[in-house]
């Protein structure tokens, strides 16, 4: 046990302990370099050399293997230390608790909680999934799943993960290939000494551990039984899912994650009363096929109707949108247009005019609006260039509107202020759908989509790359992006957006200009890059109170940029380079 001050590492000092397993020790600890809160686990010493060496060799791989992860839901390993006799990880430390935990202390969870955890899992499994090579998790369960005060889901403990480099063989596995998980919630398949895993092993996992979750008992094996069997009020759908994520023959499970994501979203869908509803339909619609064999064109004059009334209703929605008043009566209104003409981006588009009227895309409008567009993600997806703009505008409303004071975790940034970790923050959720929209080389707007996923990526992974000494190499690239984004950026009508870039730039010309002297841009080249943004500020003329706090910023800014890059490119001797 390593006691409160103890310095690991030279800058990881020991604040308290957090946790404590059968083979390790989990403390709080700050790094003293970065004035950051990490969680560092102790791996009990180990006197036998050969289960030391095995030991460090399976922490190293895993290590390696979270490296080169980037999803919000996996806790990063920055640090591995072997000193005292004992070996250290040092990993992100997250605020929450593990699902075990909380089905302990409070049992069964509600079935729309547990479908939240559901989806989110599915998204980090589905990334796992499709890396090259794949990565199978092999050992989901509750104690490896944290949610953070804010309900967002963490995958922990990637210590029996594997990759696959291609071939269908499990002797292709890089790792540990035994058959390893945990009796009820691993897939039949990982005990047989000829098993084959792949993504349907980790579903087969997630499905028991959403059975737990949802009855409070353990899946071990033959012990499932149907969900609504342990509590009839459980929705059918969802005992459904569960039942196909757990058949023992991988082939009638979902084919991937994303199946099953979507099978979780529209679960109500399944249930017996929507199926009553589902065969009423049916017999009102073969009322209607046997009165068009009667009247075939008196159908067709009906179905030219329908089609004028269900245009005529979705334009009906979105004019009552744009003429009310009231924010709330104009959300409803586009969600009820968006709903009649789901393949749209119309109503989309009108919701974010409505959330950035006010300046700040809150917690509550996102669930809205989140909830509307995953509802009809498969049908808006179909025109690429249309699906491509809703997502670059999407984009743009987290990076420049998306409030994050209530909820998001630190984000760890790279200035360390309260304002540097928001803006991270709306950075980070607008990076997977500016992703999105460079994807499609055809879009008009892509080239501008893939500036904003590069200055995203280095945003989000800079500060890892600094504490492993990685980082150089980047900052060049990202000083053309900021130069492209400025440039950019004066033929925007939005003055939040023009202000918010500039402030963009001047804080990264002030936070790394040694390290762009380093990359070797010029000291011309960021003066001139600095004195673009401090113009591009000057064309906002400031009306409301937020316009007027981020031109101070830009302000204090101005005062201090170029005193810092010319302090950059001065030497220790004092002699300008």
């Amino acid at each position: 046990m390593v006691v409160e001050n103890t310095v690991i590492g030279g800058r990881y000092r020991i604040l308290t302990e957090i946790g404590k397993g059968g083979m390790s020790t989990v403390y709080l600890a700050l790094d003293t370099s970065l004035n950051k809160q990490w969680a560092v686990k102790e791996i009990k010493h180990v006197t036998d050399p050969v289960k030391r060496d095995m030991i460090i060799n399976s922490i190293t791989v895993e290590a390696n293997m979270i490296k080169r992860f980037d999803h919000p839901a996996i806790p990063r390993i920055v640090d591995l230390i072997d000193e005292f006799g004992s070996l250290y990880v040092v990993m992100d430390y997250i605020e929450g608790r593990t699902l075990s935990a909380i089905l302990k202390s409070e049992g069964p969870q509600p079935e729309n909680i547990v479908v939240d955890w559901g989806i989110q899992l599915c998204d980090v499994l589905d990334y796992l999934h499709r890396r090259q090579p794949p990565v199978i998790y092999r050992d989901v369960k509750p104690s490896n799943i944290m949610v953070t005060p804010d309900g967002t889901i963490k995958l922990i403990d990637f210590g029996i993960a594997i990759e696959m480099d291609g071939n269908e063989d499990r002797t292709s596995l890089i790792g540990d290939d035994r058959q390893l998980g945990t009796p009820g919630y691993g897939a039949p398949e990982q005990f047989k000494e000829s098993g084959h895993v792949d993504a349907r092993t980790d579903i087969y996992a997630l499905g028991a551990t959403l059975y737990n979750l949802l009855t409070g008992i353990h899946p071990r094996s033959g012990a499932m039984q149907p969900i609504r069997v342990v509590n009839p009020s459980l929705s059918i759908g969802l005992e459904n899912i569960i039942d196909v994520a757990t058949k023992t023959n991988p082939d009638d499970r979902f084919l991937d994650c994303a199946q099953m994501a979507y099978a979780l979203r529209h679960y109500r869908e399944e249930d017996e009363v929507h199926h009553k509803v589902l065969i009423r339909k049916w017999h009102q619609f073969t009322g209607v096929i046997i009165a068009s064999v009667v009247c075939f064109a008196l159908s067709a004059v009906s179905l030219g109707m329908a089609y004028l009334t269900r245009n005529g209703d979705y334009q009906y929605w979105m004019n009552q949108a744009t003429q009310t008043t009231s924010a709330a009566k104009a959300e409803s209104d586009y969600v009820k247009a968006a709903s009649i003409k789901p393949g749209s981006i119309e109503p989309y588009i009108g919701l974010i005019h409505l959330y950035t009227a006010d300046g700040i895309f809150d917690a509550k409008e996102e669930h809205v609006y989140n909830s509307t567009i995953t509802d009809h993600t498969d049908t808006l997806s179909k025109n690429a260039d249309d699906w491509s703009q809703l997502c670059f505008e999407t984009g743009k409303l987290y990076w420049y509107y998306y409030d994050v004071s209530n909820g998001m975790s630190d984000a760890s940034s790279f200035a360390g202020t309260a304002g540097e970790s928001a803006r991270i923050n709306r950075i980070r959720a607008a990076s997977p759908w500016m992703h999105n929209a460079a994807a499609n080389s055809g879009y008009v707007n892509a080239r501008l989509a893939d500036i904003y996923s590069g200055m995203a990526d280095f945003n989000t992974q800079v500060v890892p790359l600094i504490n492993e000494g990685s980082d150089a190499g980047k900052y060049k690239p990202y000083a053309k992006r900021l130069q492209q984004l400025v440039q950019a950026s004066g033929h925007e009508r939005n003055d939040v957006i023009r202000v918010e870039v500039a402030n963009l730039t001047l804080d990264a010309l002030r936070i790394f200009p040694r390290k762009f002297r380093a990359d070797g841009v010029s000291r011309e080249a960021l003066n001139t890059l600095a004195d673009e943004a401090i113009s591009l500020a000057k064309t906002v003329d400031p009306t409301t109170t937020v316009l007027d706090q981020k031109m101070q910023e830009v302000n204090q800014s101005s005062q201090m940029v170029h005193l810092e890059i010319n302090n950059a490119f001065v030497d220790i001797k004092g002699d300008k380079q």
